[in-house]
């Protein structure tokens, strides 16, 4: 008797097309990401180290809200964490970044899973408000740890080396900062690949199915609140070394709400969408600065970071009514299109 193959075990003769196409995707990414300060300015290299920070910080974040649909305001509070934890242990241990990013993580998880409690009873509105109520809870304790540990002025951070090797330099901390975007690139990923991320999509989509199917719903939030927490603390120590100093009067609600409208305007649950959203919302304050000293910072811009706030409320608003997918939207739309120039539809 002949014995049928299911469909699915049969060769999709599209898959290594679209694994050569990925290869070829990454690969390009890589060597753009290589070449970039090597070919332009030290000013531009500096914009775009900053933009491949925050991609760090907002992926996490998007894991958090896109993936899982746990709505937070507390990423820039994750931030102070990991940036007290990670002065503390090198200050008091004389640890290298490495280990202080480690331990950074480690509180930046406990205190998320502390903190994503409430979204085992609550959800929408009164989770984010929970988290804005966390987000001033954390900054004025690292408040009053950072006076009676660092003084008024903060935490001034050393140059960083790491086994010897001086690693300060713009193009250095260039290379260090991207390596650990890539790191939590590559996370994301395969979290998201996995059962794991399975489980996180089912619980955004319908908990009580998911719990039916037999996912443990308050694990699998939890789970994923202490790991975008413990993620955006240790990039908050790698912030604060790039900075050079951390201090409670960085860490604002306005920060906070500039990591939710990258995510927002490079589109949710999207890990390119991410890298999209923290490129362009990262430019909006170097075209706003431009143009203040172009036409001699006149009327409002005369007043560039006001300015600045101001354009992100209404970035936000406008994707939000106008291209929910965001950024990451237009490249699909524009792929299915080239697709189908391609393949003379």
């Amino acid at each position: 008797m002949t014995q049928s193959i299911a469909p699915s075990r049969l060769a999709d003769p599209a898959q290594p097309r679209a694994v050569v196409r990925r290869t070829g995707l990454a690969v390009l990414a890589v060597a753009i990401v290589v070449a970039l300060p090597l070919v332009v300015s030290p000013y531009w290299t500096t914009v775009a180290t900053n933009a491949v920070l925050a991609f760090a910080i907002a992926a996490p974040l998007n894991l958090l809200t896109g993936n899982a649909g746990q709505f937070s305001l507390g990423n820039a509070a994750f931030l102070v964490v990991g940036a007290y934890t990670g002065a503390f242990v090198t200050f008091t241990f004389d640890m290298e970044l490495p280990i202080a990013m480690l331990v950074a993580a480690a509180a930046g998880a406990l205190v998320g899973f502390i903190v994503g409690l409430p979204s085992l009873r609550l959800r929408g509105a009164y989770l984010l408000m929970s988290t804005l109520a966390a987000h001033y809870i954390l900054v004025f304790a690292a408040l009053k740890f950072q006076t009676s540990q660092f003084g008024a002025a903060g935490a001034i951070f050393p140059p960083l080396r790491v086994a010897g090797v001086d690693l300060s330099g713009d193009r250095s901390m260039y290379f260090v900062i991207a390596a650990f975007a890539a790191l939590i690139g590559l996370i994301i990923t395969n979290i998201m690949r996995s059962g794991h991320g399975r489980a996180i999509e089912a619980v955004k989509a319908r908990d009580v199915a998911a719990a039916a199917c037999g996912i443990s719903v308050a694990r699998t939030k939890l789970w994923v609140w202490s790991l975008s927490s413990a993620m955006i603390a240790a990039a908050g120590v790698l912030q604060a070394y790039y900075l050079g100093s951390a201090s409670v009067e960085f860490y604002t609600l306005n920060l906070a709400i500039t990591y939710v409208a990258m995510i927002l305007v490079g589109g949710l649950g999207s890990l390119g969408g991410s890298l999209l959203g923290a490129c362009f919302v990262t430019l909006v304050p170097v075209v706003v600065n431009h143009l203040s000293e172009a036409y001699g910072g006149g009327g409002v811009l005369a007043h560039p970071h006001e300015l600045q706030t101001v354009i992100y409320g209404l970035i936000i608003i406008a994707f939000v009514l106008l291209k929910p997918d965001g950024l990451i939207g237009f490249v699909r739309s524009a792929a299915r299109r080239l697709a189908r120039v391609r393949n003379g539809g």
